[in-house]
């Protein structure tokens, strides 16, 4: 029998999974490159909520509101300072994605800093922290499991009825199908740009600053989270949010089941290979089919609607 707090960790890691992964995807489909800064912002709300815990002794939800606006600061900075001034200079979509991974090495390496500078002031160790002990409960719930499962739950809403009902998600859907033609047709492209990538930034702050609640944080959280970002954003299909949303349920059960299964199997050190859960089925998903669940399911719809003519044709012959 699987035991309770295995499948609250398994609920927990898939909600900040997909908070991680719906970013993302958002931030390819309109920048057209994967943003490899992406998992940092999850680790600036690592830190928000340490220093919010610990230095400031005060409560670590606190630090949810400023982990977005900091994250979402730091998005729209790396936006409009780096990648929209490499646009203008002519840069190639090999050159932004450099840049981005140039990005996730120099938030890195800020972080590294930061942790060693809060490590006299905060009196505790800030390289490797948990802060389980200061989060509530609620009929028997974990408090990050409530909070990150109403955050979800809004976060999904407020996605679906901003692309579907507003006019700025209209302008945004018309940016991800075609740039210059939204562009000729009155919309302000850099404008959309940079609020979609402080939405996204934000939110993956969001996720960082509830993942100390009930995982370890350290100043690499954000860069090995990416590993499973990607994953989850291939399987649901690049094209698609709802498809990144299932995509992150599917690899954040998975890589929590799985690492306890195998270690059940053949020993506890197998934990320490846990990545190679999502790495595996990201290279399984690339060579059978590389769009992704989304795409599988377009061309199952396409063969579906193919018969479907080729029989009226036959019935009208």
């Amino acid at each position: 029998m699987i035991p309770l707090a295995l499948i609250e960790d398994a609920l927990v890691y898939a909600n900040l999974l997909l908070m991680l992964t719906v970013g993302f995807t958002l931030t390819y489909l309109i920048a057209k490159i994967p943003n490899f800064a992406h998992g940092e912002f999850a680790g600036i709300g690592v830190y928000i909520t340490f220093t919010v815990a610990q230095v400031w002794k005060s409560n670590p939800y606190l630090a949810v509101p400023l982990a977005f606006i900091i994250s979402a600061f730091s998005g729209a900075l790396i936006y409009n300072g780096v990648l929209r001034t490499l646009k203008r200079f002519g840069g190639t979509m090999i050159s932004l994605t450099i840049s981005t991974l140039a990005m996730q090495i120099m938030i890195s390496a800020l972080l590294n800093i930061y942790a060693d500078y809060l490590y006299p002031i905060a009196g505790a160790y800030s390289r490797l922290f948990l802060f389980r002990h200061l989060d509530f409960e609620f009929i028997g719930l974990p408090g990050v499991l409530i909070v990150s499962t109403i955050f979800l739950l809004t976060l999904i809403t407020f996605l679906h009825l901003m692309l579907t009902r507003t006019r700025f998600g209209i302008s945004l859907r018309a940016v991800v199908e075609d740039s210059s033609l939204a562009s000729i047709l009155g919309v302000n492209v850099e404008l959309a740009c940079t609020i979609s990538w402080m939405l996204t930034a934000g939110i993956a702050g969001v996720a960082g600053s509830l993942l100390p609640l009930w995982f370890q944080g350290h100043p690499y959280t954000g860069s090995m989270l990416l590993t499973s970002v990607f994953a989850a954003s291939i399987l649901g299909g690049l094209s698609s949010i709802y498809g990144a949303m299932i995509g992150a349920y599917i690899i954040g059960l998975t890589e929590i089941f799985g690492t306890y299964l195998l270690a059940q199997t053949f020993g506890a050190q197998l934990t320490a290979y846990r990545s190679l859960i999502p790495l595996t089925i990201l290279c399984i998903v690339l060579l059978i089919f590389p769009r992704g669940i989304t795409g599988l399911i377009e061309d199952l719809q396409a063969r579906r609607a193919s018969k479907a003519m080729v029989k009226i044709r036959g019935e009208g012959s």
